[in-house]
């Protein structure tokens, strides 16, 4: 039987005057939203978001991709109030969510829940004393840590740590990171906006999670740790430990009389044993050509100095007849940017969508521009 025990926490910080942040904290639907926008727009997305999601508790969530349609829902919604209202024009909000899995029978306790992500709230999980980020950031400083930029404690402290390159509400379309995960006794999950990944080290974060204590405690420890550490922004904090109760499996007495092999039964091994061969050959080669054509880079055209950046689909240099292809060509050569703007496009850097890929040169376009 699944057990979960919840516990939540939430403050302004020391400097902001009011709390963007939104959360829920049920049995099947645990999220945080973070809101940005003037005025109240803000806070007015986060609740928007949470609002939204609370119906996700009361009809369950059968599968990643339904979780990712009701984001993508509650983003066109988000987007529609903030065109339609002055004062919440350009809000928008991140979010970071877990959803328990239905059942696939009457029978059977949910064993899997799922994660959807967009922005740079996180989820993490302790499984076996060791933390780990499920959630991957939609940030800038988040792509200069992926090219080997940054190391993770410079991203914490970068000026430009706060610009998200994906939000709910700024387009009319999002796209939506998910993950399905199990679920194991005495796993702990942790979602928490950056006002607490911005200001605690990672390190003192680990310590508190791996605190035998209960999960209200550890977030409101958590939170008291951002707080002490400058508490610049809005903190939430949820943190969910999981108990399944197993009954010992019934043993049943193995009264089946020997099989005797037989010259017949040789030759078929060897022919099953042939064909899982040749199968393993067979998926091997239709991985590599898939890994080849899988993912984006962003590069330049050639090695001239009129080369200008493009978009490629694909591994760069790719394997054997298997090239990488051009998505789309930028107008910006190498001629019209400084030498350390070029050293960043010759490390090719990689993304795993084309909108990420898309996103970075908007930024990178953007910051190129304001240095002249």
């Amino acid at each position: 039987m699944l057990n979960l025990a919840i516990g939540a926490a939430t403050d302004v910080g020391n400097l902001r005057g009011q709390n963007e942040d939104s959360y829920v904290a049920e049995q099947g639907l645990f999220a945080v939203a973070d809101g940005m926008g003037g005025h109240n727009a803000g806070e007015v997305a986060s609740a928007m978001a949470i609002a939204h999601l609370r119906g996700v508790a009361l009809s369950g969530v059968s599968s990643a991709e339904t979780f990712a349609q009701v984001v993508r829902d509650l983003n066109s919604a988000i987007f529609t109030a903030a065109t339609a209202t002055t004062d919440q024009r350009g809000m928008g909000t991140t979010l970071t969510a877990a959803a328990l899995l239905e059942s696939t029978s009457e029978s059977d306790q949910p064993s899997q829940i799922v994660i959807a992500n967009v922005g740079d709230s996180r989820t993490y999980l302790l499984r076996s004393d060791e933390l780990r980020q499920l959630s991957v950031d939609h940030s800038y400083v988040q792509e200069l840590v992926t090219e080997g930029l940054l190391t993770v404690d410079e991203a914490r402290t970068h000026p430009r740590r706060n610009i998200v390159t994906r939000a709910l509400g700024i387009d009319a379309q999002v796209s939506v990171d998910t993950w399905t995960i199990p679920m194991f006794d005495h796993d702990r999950f942790m979602l928490c906006s950056d006002g607490l990944v911005d200001e605690v080290p990672l390190d003192e974060i680990t310590e508190m999670m791996r605190e035998h204590s209960t999960p209200q405690h550890v977030a409101e420890r958590l939170v008291s740790a951002a707080k002490r550490h400058g508490g610049r922004d809005n903190i939430t904090v949820i943190v969910i430990d999981v108990n399944i109760e197993t009954t010992a499996p019934t043993v049943v007495d193995p009264d089946i009389a020997p099989v005797i092999a037989s010259e017949n039964t040789s030759s078929i091994k060897k022919r099953i044993l042939a064909l899982v061969v040749v199968m393993i050959l067979a998926i091997g080669g239709l991985v590599a050509v898939r890994h080849q054509r899988s993912g984006y880079f962003v590069a330049f055209t050639n090695s001239s100095s009129s080369a200008t950046i493009a978009i490629y689909k694909g591994q760069p240099g790719g394997l054997l007849w298997i090239k990488p292809t051009v998505v789309e060509v930028s107008t910006t050569k190498r001629t019209a940017m400084k030498s350390e703007f070029q050293r960043e496009i010759d490390r090719v850097q990689r993304f795993d969508s084309v909108d990420k890929a898309r996103s970075y040169l908007k930024i990178f376009d953007a910051v190129m521009k304001a240095n002249g």
